[in-house]
């Protein structure tokens, strides 16, 4: 049986160079394409045998060869939980071996887990035609990610820094919020620490928007409507930007131009979420929020992230708003 999943060369692993090229493809920075690859991407490009990593997902499988697999949902179980907890190579093999094809389509593949069935979004005929230039070595498991987010219009979120937009194209509805920070929390550390500012669009509220309208000069009502949409059209086909109507990295940037330059919030990582929810928790409010403001500043976001995940980072910030407290008494 001919496995298409098979390196037929040496394995060749991701240089800079391969980035480079990446970034100059989809029309972004390096550090963002570097960002979305570091959390949509596995880690992994090829098992210990050679072959490119998969996984096997037998509810994708046809259902009339469920029990020659092996495949039997719990009475009552989703078919997309039961995969979750019966998917085996074991499994995938026997399925290669009914309908190599099929197999195929129903197994994520590469280091992007591209799902098989997306083979022509990423400019393959058939998923074995895509297995196939994967098993050629990571590059090419990044071309074929590039090739699936330029099919799936993704290369303009990732220009905006839009993390929400793409995760929720790219990964489904589920999680959008922790795929985002953490694209954000990437994109800081491959950008030498920048700050990605909020993305706004049709249907935004708040301060955001009025601080963009006030840079357009219009209206600062705080609602992103058909006025604030025609005023950043207008901008970005002045700035010879994508005309989309969205504000997001490149136009609050083109934004600095104008008179009176705008102060936009930025987008939170996993660290701020967990700062967050510890300023949320402590009584001693007041303290908490002076003692996380300082640490925001003065700590990067890879020793933050770190330093907030465990117990250490707790006791720190409850030992800092203590003391805060004590001063102030």
């Amino acid at each position: 049986m001919t496995q298409p999943w098979l390196g037929r060369a040496e394995p060749r692993a991701l240089t800079p160079e391969h980035f480079s090229r990446a970034a100059e493809r989809l029309g972004c920075e390096v550090a963002a394409i570097r960002a979305v690859w570091e959390v949509e991407a596995s880690g992994r490009h090829f098992r210990p045998d050679g072959s490119v990593i998969r996984r096997f997902e037998p509810h994708h499988f046809p259902r009339a060869h469920w029990d020659a697999i092996g495949f039997a949902p719990r009475a009552g179980e989703a078919p997309w939980r039961a995969s979750l907890r019966l998917s085996s190579e074991e499994m995938f093999q026997t399925a290669a071996r009914i309908d190599m094809e099929a197999a195929m389509r129903a197994a994520s593949w590469g280091a992007p887990q591209i799902m098989g069935f997306n083979h022509r979004d990423a400019g393959f005929e058939r998923a074995a035609a895509m297995v196939a230039h994967m098993a050629r070595g990571a590059p090419q498991q990044l071309d074929a990610f590039v090739r699936l987010v330029e099919s799936w219009g993704l290369a303009s979120a990732i220009m905006a820094h839009d993390w929400r937009g793409f995760a929720r194209r790219y990964n489904g509805s589920g999680q959008v919020e922790e795929y985002a920070r953490r694209m954000e929390a990437a994109w800081r550390r491959h950008s030498g620490g920048v700050r990605s500012p909020v993305v706004l669009r049709v249907g935004a509220r708040g301060a955001a928007v009025r601080e963009l309208q006030r840079a357009l000069g219009i209206a600062d009502d705080g609602a992103f409507g058909p006025e604030t949409l025609a005023a950043v059209k207008a901008l970005q086909a002045r700035a010879g930007l994508r005309v989309d109507g969205v504000v997001g990295w490149r136009t609050w940037a083109a934004l600095e131009e104008a008179a009176r330059p705008p102060r936009p919030a930025v987008q939170a990582t996993p660290a701020d979420a967990v700062l967050d929810r510890v300023k949320t928790w402590s009584a001693a409010t007041g303290a908490v929020t002076a003692s996380v403001a300082t640490l925001r500043e003065a700590l990067p976001e890879t020793a933050l992230t770190i330093l907030v995940a465990g117990a250490t980072g707790f006791a720190l910030i409850a030992g800092t708003a203590w003391l805060l407290r004590r001063v102030r008494a």
